[in-house]
């Protein structure tokens, strides 16, 4: 379903292609699909993924288009409609601030999926680069509201109240999930 909204009209054939930024995306079933119907690119470090079988997929399809990089430290070559990011922000990367500044000016769209849990949540976490242990609260409605808020401007028909709403999940771990569509191409509201 969240698949269906986030992609579904970039599955369709279209006489005009789209540039297609997919953040976090991975490689699924529908990607060669995107790549078919799109000049498609999947910004993603790969975590949980064999680098080699990727490369050989890409090298099989005859098309590059990975791009091996955190997307902070990536640098965008022009423009993209859309950027999306489904399921990465903010359980999984906490700094969306970041990203929806850094993206929505070389956008005409983004789509996100935001992540959040309206019960406390927590994961126990030990730094890759020091002995340090800590306990990291997931983002519930309220912060993910305070957020976009500062986006007010580029936001597609914004509904915060649904946020602090605690319905019943969909989703074994009850979090609860976000459609946000942005107007891309411009300086988020609180910074005009």
């Amino acid at each position: 379903m969240i698949y269906y909204y986030l992609y579904g009209d970039l599955l369709e054939p279209t006489s005009k292609p789209k540039r297609v930024l997919d953040v976090g995306g991975g490689y699924t079933a529908l990607s060669r699909i995107l790549l078919e119907n799109h000049d498609y690119f999947t910004l993603d470090i790969m975590a949980h993924d064999d680098h080699e079988l990727f490369e050989a997929l890409q090298a099989h399809l005859g098309k590059t288009f990975w791009i091996n990089s955190d997307w902070y430290q990536f640098e965008p070559d022009g423009h993209y409609d859309p950027v999306i990011a489904n399921d990465l922000f903010p359980n999984v990367d906490q700094r969306l601030a970041l990203f929806l500044d850094k993206y929505l000016p070389i956008c005409g769209e983004m789509r996100v999926s935001l992540t959040y849990y309206n019960t406390p949540r927590w994961y126990k976490l030990k730094r890759i680069d020091a002995d340090e242990v800590f306990h990291m609260l997931a983002w519930d409605g309220v912060r993910v509201k305070q957020e976009l808020e500062k986006y007010i401007g580029q936001i597609q028909e914004p509904r915060f109240d649904l946020l602090l709403q605690d319905p019943p999940s969909l989703f074994a771990n009850k979090r609860q999930v976000c459609l946000t569509n942005f107007k891309g191409g411009g300086n988020p509201s609180w910074k005009q």
